[in-house]
């Protein structure tokens, strides 16, 4: 009877089917008082050059499985990246944990990788990298299901069935989680060596998991108040004595402002400027921007109105709520301005009046009395505002003017329109 075949004589003919000629594991390292050594893999290449590394992994019959594999996935990276054999390990290893054993299956590496993307996203604001640490999370919540996913078009489908129960189709809530977890499957693949087929799906098939929505771009926009509305509430403050509410309220109204920008306003020779408060990637790492200046578009019957108010400001006779004055104060200890616009919208959404405003219009919110600026830059006179002027006095540019006021009309506006067109036109002689 022939001799049983030891395991990694086994071993080395699998390697031998797989991958062909030039790959050779042996035992290194083994002592006396420790019997087991480590596993070396060598290529040779048909020049008879060779380059060796050593796997993290023991020379024992049940590792295996796990020395076939390592060999596979190191190939691979070699092969597909045109990498020598000391990278391809290092890739390998770094992005797997620390061992290949079962590390597709479980995943273990994928914690590692997170860490990994994380520190390159430290130029984001506070509340950016808390969204992505959250989306990370759940994207190795996803990995770790059953059955596993085997490639990044599968990984990005569970996700999608678990986590967007509450983000409606063509949303953009939709869009920024799944943008994110392509660009971490990207890195992922290319700086960690995680395994090809975890490449973000195309385009087209992120696109079919965002969806489509059910509803119109001005559906979804956020309400302006109109004119009449934001007169009836300033004077409702006055009369209520609310006059720290009033002028917060009626500097963002009537200076079309974030209401995080009362934080950054300042008055200098009777004129308004507010600083930066939107923090990104691109702006942190630009050049700080000068102030820009602000000026007030008039409500009609309280011409003037805004003028008065930000000289009340500069003065200093009117302060703004303590409350929102307290976040203000906390802005550079916390690095962020999101908190002042929470608290303005706060103690407007806890005024009586103001609720009742609401009520009657569907959709409104604090962020309202900005949009309503641009309302009446555009519907508001005879002598409209150009897009230009108005998105340069809001803090943006017209392309995103464009796309968040450009649909803005109602019926109203509509016959105004025309009675100012048919106004104009001259009879024309026979």
């Amino acid at each position: 009877m022939a001799p049983r075949q030891q395991w990694f004589e086994t071993l080395r003919v699998s390697i031998a089917q797989e991958h062909g000629k030039g790959w050779i594991v042996r035992e290194v390292g083994a002592t006396s008082r420790n019997p087991i050594g480590r596993c070396q893999l060598i290529r040779i290449w048909e020049d008879r050059t060779r380059s060796s590394v050593m796997l993290p992994l023991e020379w024992k019959a049940t590792n295996a499985t796990a020395i076939l594999t390592t060999v596979g996935q190191i190939r691979t990276l070699m092969e597909e990246r045109n990498l020598p054999l000391q990278e391809a390990l290092k890739l390998n290893t770094e992005a797997l944990g620390g061992g290949p054993q079962g590390a597709e299956e479980d995943f273990a590496g994928w914690p590692e990788v997170k860490a990994r993307f994380l520190k390159t996203q430290q130029s984001h604001r506070s509340s950016t990298l808390r969204d992505l640490t959250t989306r990370l999370d759940r994207v190795l919540e996803a990995l770790q299901g059953k059955p596993a996913p085997r490639d990044g078009g599968t990984l990005m489908r569970r996700y999608a069935d678990r986590f967007f129960a509450d983000c409606p189709p063509g949303g953009v809530g939709r869009k920024r989680n799944l943008l994110d977890v392509a660009r971490f499957l990207t890195y992922a693949v290319d700086e960690c060596g995680a395994p090809t087929r975890f490449y973000p799906p195309s385009k087209a098939k992120i696109n079919e998991l965002i969806g489509s929505a059910t509803t119109t771009t001005s559906e979804r926009l956020t309400p302006p108040i109109k004119p009449e509305d934001l007169a009836a509430l300033l004077d409702q403050l006055e009369a209520d004595g609310e006059h720290e509410l009033r002028l917060a309220v009626g500097l963002v109204g009537l200076y079309g402002l974030r209401p995080a920008e009362l934080a950054v306003l300042e008055v200098r020779e009777g004129k308004g400027y507010v600083g930066h408060v939107k923090r990104n990637s691109s702006s942190m790492s630009a050049k700080t921007k000068p102030p820009r200046l602000v000026m007030a578009i008039d409500v009609p019957g309280r011409e003037g109105e805004g003028e008065r108010l930000l000289h009340l400001y500069g003065s200093g006779l009117v302060k703004l709520p303590k409350s929102i004055r307290n976040q203000i104060a906390l802005v550079e200890q916390k690095g962020k301005f999101q908190d002042v616009g929470a608290e303005f919208a706060q103690k407007l959404e806890r005024y009586g009046p103001w609720q009742a405003l609401v009520a009657r219009n569907t959709g409104l919110t604090p962020y309202s009395l900005r949009h309503g600026y641009a309302w009446r830059a555009h519907t508001g006179s005879s002598q409209q505002l150009h897009p230009r002027i108005a998105a340069a006095l809001m803090g943006h540019n017209v392309a995103t003017h464009l796309k968040h006021y450009g649909s803005w009309t109602d019926e109203a506006s509509l016959e105004a329109a025309v009675e100012r067109f048919n106004a104009g036109v001259h009879p024309v002689e026979s």
